[in-house]
């Protein structure tokens, strides 16, 4: 597994996640790792499944948004826990991704509050010379 470079932040009542890549797939998917790293330890658990996300945005933010917005729907609708997350493209306001989740079960240690929420409050994408920062604030 690869190192996932991410940070939580703290945000009055709401929880932050920082993550940063060489590429913005990279920066989607340690987000992602960010966003689930709030509610579970991922390392300790091995995935069963793959789910194939598909989505489209006007912009980045709009992308990254309904990006953490699909994996929220996904955990409370299908009972999954995402544990690796695969961004294949992003490109012209399309996201392709593969998702590693396992079933809910009586063996998940959950931290803290679950993330209830995704919104636009303090949603960030930014270039540099050498990479990507994305960030986002959750509702827990």
């Amino acid at each position: 597994m690869n190192e996932h470079r991410f940070e939580h932040i703290e945000h009055t009542a709401d929880k932050g996640v920082l993550a940063y890549g060489d590429t913005l797939e990279e920066a989607f998917e340690n987000i992602a790792y960010g966003m689930f790293s709030l509610m579970a330890d991922l390392a300790s658990y091995q995935p069963s499944d793959v789910l194939k996300v598909e989505i489209s945005a006007e912009d980045e933010v709009s992308l990254l948004r309904k990006w953490l917005k699909e994996l929220l729907f996904t955990f409370e609708v299908e009972r999954v826990l995402p544990v690796d997350f695969s961004v294949k493209e992003i490109a012209d306001g399309r996201l392709l991704a593969e998702v590693r989740v396992r079933p809910f079960g009586p063996d998940i240690e959950w931290l803290g509050s679950q993330v209830k929420a995704v919104t636009y409050h303090g949603m960030e994408v930014d270039k540099f010379e050498h990479g990507y920062r994305v960030q986002a604030i959750v509702d827990v």
